[in-house]
């Protein structure tokens, strides 16, 4: 417990009219903290806002130069039934389990991404992926097991070159042997890694080069349709999508003189119902804007749009499907005073959804969660502020999705800045209600030492899982940036006890069937799934006896799918399909 600071707040006011703060990023991660006109009277605590749960805030030593971007990831790896909580806080990595710490790790270098986590190795528990760096620091990356301990070959060191963002964790080759993709800063350039589990590279065309310093967290799956996976990544001035022979694909780089790329990782999705990707991101620079391209890198309808008053904007997207269409949602900060547009929704096509932008006179280029917090009939979207009041607290907001407003109780008042983070949605103590977590941290240049605060609120209203359509960096710990990978990531979920499961053949040429080996007589349902998360069908629903069973596959186009499997408990068990062209 030795990290652990002791934490004097201050008592809250019941409204506070007093000047405050706006905190803007700058590329090289330090932040830039300018007194505002605005006057902040928004109370800091009413009957109806949430309190933090039992043992919270936490408070712990953070790095004078660079603090946490993007938030925390929650994740059940010791197998207890209760979410923990998996964030670094300067030199240390933390994991949190029912309010206690479970364990730390001290690292070289500062972890300043939340970790991504999956079972890498298929050997069905969790593995934690963090990388570091740092102004001033040595990067590494770490690669653990539930318990902290160093897999065989990590952590990896490259002439102790900065680690930027984080790892994607992705299948390339369909071994259930998860590939990590990242990137590394070698100034005046970088390379693209891809390395096995065992920290070797994954095949001798990697790593890649390139000609400017990488800028985001690779986004990895099957752009194309052509039944491989692609890696989309950037430079601070050029976007890239690469095979896996790291060979450009067709129509790109996408090189605009007039936009740069830093912190906006995007998120790769089928819109149109094709079943090839579109990226979806945002950039920065002289004329940024809001894009969303084909897989050739061509622009896609309508897009881009402008980002108002040529205002940068790390705006990393949130993608979701409500009522049937696919909201698509970005933000932009605010470094001027005065209430403007800061949170757009749009639909595929580039149309504003009913009651969006957001006017506001605080602005986010954070995570945006989509969760009902307060079980009403909507969803609301969370997210956190570029603002601080006199007093040193910031801000967490909840607008309800269909922009009539913020959610009574909020916004939330923690202790410090959320600009850069936001909000995940769970239940981290076990009780059934549904928990908010999120980072703040207090900027102090110096002066004295600096804090990061874990603060987790009691929303007073109950979690089930279908409650939350996305509250973390990239919207999978896997970090991938794909739905694709949204639903390979529930693999290490606990599996059906008594059941095996065989694509045969795996890749399949347009038929196949599935094989389902049951020690005991039980009930399965198995539902089909298009790699963008759409429903193509119920393929078997009934009583199995012991033994060996055969279920045919419908006629598949090229391309990847996903089987889902459930028993009379519902548990479930995923299973990846791959078609081919013959």
């Amino acid at each position: 417990m030795k990290y652990l600071l002791s934490l004097a707040f201050l008592a809250f006011q019941s409204l506070v009219f007093g000047q405050s703060f706006l905190g803007t990023v700058n590329e090289d991660y330090t932040i830039k903290v300018e007194r505002s006109a605005t006057k902040i009277a928004t109370p800091r605590h009413t009957p109806q806002t949430p309190s933090q749960i039992a043992g919270f805030p936490k408070g712990f030593r953070a790095n004078a130069n660079t603090k946490n971007f993007r938030n925390v990831a929650l994740e059940d790896i010791n197998k207890d039934g209760v979410q923990d909580i998996l964030f670094s806080a300067g030199n240390t990595f933390i994991v949190i389990s029912n309010d206690e710490v479970l364990w730390t790790k001290p690292m070289t270098g500062v972890g300043i991404y939340p970790p991504s986590i999956a079972d890498i190795d298929d050997d069905g528990d969790l593995e934690i992926v963090q990388v570091t760096g740092g102004n001033a620091q040595k990067g590494k990356v770490y690669a653990m097991d539930h318990e902290g301990n160093n897999l065989a070959g990590f952590p990896k060191s490259y002439n102790d070159n900065w680690i930027l963002t984080t790892a994607a964790l992705s299948d390339l080759d369909g071994d259930r042997q998860l590939e990590i993709i990242f990137v590394e800063r070698n100034s005046p350039s970088g390379n693209i890694h891809v390395i096995k589990n065992d920290g070797t590279p994954w095949s001798k065309d990697w790593p890649l080069r390139l000609p400017g310093t990488p800028a985001i967290t690779p986004s990895v799956a099957d752009i194309d349709n052509d039944g491989a996976k692609e890696i989309v990544v950037s430079s601070t001035s050029v976007l890239y999508a690469f095979n896996l022979q790291g060979e450009l694909e067709e129509g790109w780089p996408v090189d605009n003189p007039d936009t740069k790329f830093s912190f906006q990782s995007p998120m790769l999705v089928d819109l149109d119902g094709d079943n090839d990707l579109e990226i979806i991101g945002a950039s920065h620079g002289a004329i940024p804007e809001y894009y969303i391209l084909h897989h050739d890198g061509t622009p896609y309808k309508t897009w881009p749009f402008f980002v108002p008053e040529l205002e940068w904007t790390f705006s990393t997207p949130t993608v979701v499907k409500m009522d049937d269409e696919f909201k698509i949602l970005m933000s932009r900060p605010k470094n001027v005073d005065g209430a403007t547009d800061m949170l757009y929704s749009w639909n595929e096509a580039g149309d504003l959804q009913d009651g969006f932008p957001i006017e506001s006179e605080s602005g986010f280029q954070g995570i945006i969660s989509v969760a009902n917090v307060d079980d009403d009939a909507e969803m609301e979207y969370i997210f956190g502020s570029n603002r601080l009041d006199e007093a040193g607290f910031g801000f967490i907001h909840a607008i309800n999705a269909d922009g009539s407003g913020e959610v009574e109780g909020f916004p939330l008042r923690p202790k410090g800045w959320t600009l850069m983070n936001g909000a995940a949605l769970g239940d981290v103590n076990g009780d059934g209600q549904m928990d908010l977590t999120a980072i703040s941290y207090t900027t102090n240049f110096g002066a004295r030492p600096d804090s990061v605060f874990l603060n987790v609120y009691d929303l007073a209203t109950s979690y089930e899982a279908d409650k939350v359509l996305w509250m973390t960096y990239k919207g999978s710990n896997s970090r991938a940036g794909s739905m694709q990978e949204k639903l390979v990531s529930s693999i290490s979920t606990p599996t059906i006890e008594g059941l095996t499961v065989t694509v045969v053949p795996n890749p399949i040429i347009q038929n196949g069937s599935i094989e389902l080996n049951v020690t005991s007589e039980q009930h399965f349902s198995g539902d089909l799934y298009t790699s963008n998360g759409q429903l193509l069908g119920r393929i078997f629903d009934e009583n199995y006896q012991k033994g060996s069973h055969k279920v045919l596959l419908p006629e598949l186009s090229a391309g990847l799918y996903f089987l889902k499997i459930k028993d009379s408990s519902n548990r479930q068990h995923i299973k990846k399909i791959i078609a081919v062209s013959k």
